[in-house]
């Protein structure tokens, strides 16, 4: 993964106004679930996009693999998509974030690189910005991915008024402007065709995404937003957000040369919402694995050397001094504005203890072979996340501008949870083939 730090010009600052709720379920701490095992014709290599654009929901990626059995996932950015590295996977996932600072991350060789893999026979999940993505589009960097003939419902010539929260509210889409009418938990109807165990309506936040129209008939509707519920936000008056959602497509399954997109509104990967989680599995385990996976952290013929586990130790202690760093920002009233995207301070947490929870399973693995360097770059990046906390804290106590240092906060974070993923997996990976090659002797 590519740890460098960039600055981001558009990187501006946003006072939080009262519409920021504390506490809602998007940012709960969570009790994580045995994982079950997979054999090898049920385990896809999957990829997830954590590069330029991609905000913190991708962690519910990683959350929905793991407690699904899934451990041969990958964290890919920009150069590594570029540079080819879908040629090893079968499913790649995008979640969350700025769509225009994905797709002009990507540029044309990623695009390229993406059709490829999808009509090549990959399955392509995006969720909300992720789904943004592939979708017909006229304007630049956009236009490079029109991969998908679906048109969304929430664009508007004259920007509507909103409510609440009204720095999350819209962006600029050319000379029309994008909303979101509403956010929190909405009511789906499920089409016959993913409709399970009897249920053809279930629960699914929206934090941004799409409401969808087709005008193609190879394109599925698999659900249509159908209701509110107790805990949906109105960002704009009820009957504009019932004439823009209500009806129109939630998910829909796109085919595209042998490959599929499955574009999704709702966050059906959110971790408080496991029916939803049930739907997004049951696409996944569809897929047929093409080809055995090759697990390297840097995706090629590297020397790997038996590494122990001290590094676990050290990596803790400089995590540990990031949460306490992390919880004394974790209630002050601001936001950042990245791109097109809002960050608070309880998103740095997000990060810090989605890698926090998992360091006792890394303590209790025994050591495993990997690239040194991969080790010594993730100490490197965790040291620097603690630097730029304290900095942060330190202007954030003096009322000093904090834009620009949260921007390269943000990308540092990043990386690093990008890469103690990368191998936090690759330590499971080979614990299940030991244990499975055991096994086999046995018998």
């Amino acid at each position: 993964m590519n740890g460098a730090l960039r600055h981001n010009a558009a990187d501006t600052f946003v006072p939080m106004g009262t519409g920021g709720r504390r506490g809602n379920k998007k940012n709960r701490r969570r009790r994580r679930m045995p994982a079950s095992d997979r054999n090898a014709n049920n385990n896809p290599a999957i990829g997830i996009y954590t590069g330029i654009g991609a905000s913190h929901s991708w962690l519910w990626f990683v959350d929905l693999f793991e407690r699904n059995g899934f451990h041969h996932i990958r964290f890919l950015d920009e150069s590594a998509i570029c540079s080819g590295d879908l040629a090893r996977l079968d499913v790649l996932a995008v979640s969350g974030g700025d769509t225009f600072a994905m797709a002009g991350a990507l540029g044309p060789s990623g695009a390229y690189e993406l059709d490829k893999f999808i009509t090549g026979g990959g399955l392509y999940l995006g969720a909300c910005a992720g789904a943004y993505l592939p979708m017909n589009s006229s304007k630049t960097p956009l236009h490079h991915f029109n991969f998908a003939r679906v048109k969304i419902t929430n664009l508007r010539k004259v920007l509507p008024p909103a409510l609440i929260k009204s720095h999350k509210f819209s962006m600029a889409y050319g000379c029309d402007f994008i909303f979101h009418p509403v956010r929190e938990a909405v009511e789906l109807k499920l089409s016959g065709d993913i409709a399970h165990d009897g249920k053809d309506r279930i629960v699914a936040p929206l934090y941004g995404g799409p409401g969808m129209t087709v005008h193609d008939n190879s394109v599925d509707i698999l659900a249509r937003y159908h209701g509110f519920t107790p805990e949906t936000t109105f960002l704009v008056d009820r009957e504009l957000a019932s004439e823009t959602l209500l009806g129109t497509a939630a998910v829909v399954k796109v085919p595209r040369g042998r490959g599929t997109m499955v574009l999704f509104g709702p966050h059906f990967e959110h971790p408080d919402y496991p029916d939803a989680n049930r739907l997004m599995v049951r696409v996944v385990e569809a897929v047929n694995p093409r080809s055995p996976l090759e697990f390297h952290c840097s995706g090629g013929d590297v020397k790997e050397d038996h590494v122990d586990g001290q590094w676990v130790h050290s990596f803790k202690r400089e995590l540990s001094n990031a949460r306490i760093v992390a919880a004394g920002m974790d209630i002050l009233p601001m936001a950042w504005l990245i791109g097109y995207k809002v960050y608070e301070p309880e998103k740095i947490r997000v990060f810090i203890e989605s890698m926090w929870r998992r360091i006792r399973g890394l303590e209790q693995q025994t050591p495993v072979s990997m690239e040194p360097e991969v080790i010594e770059r993730l100490l490197d990046n965790a040291r620097e996340t603690v630097r730029l906390l304290r900095e942060m804290k330190r202007k954030m106590d003096s009322r000093d501008d904090t834009a620009e240092l949260a921007g390269q906060l943000f990308r540092v974070l990043r990386g690093l949870a990008a890469l103690f993923f990368t191998v936090y997996f690759q330590s499971r990976a080979q614990s299940f083939m030991t244990s499975a090659q055991h096994h086999f002797d046995e018998e």
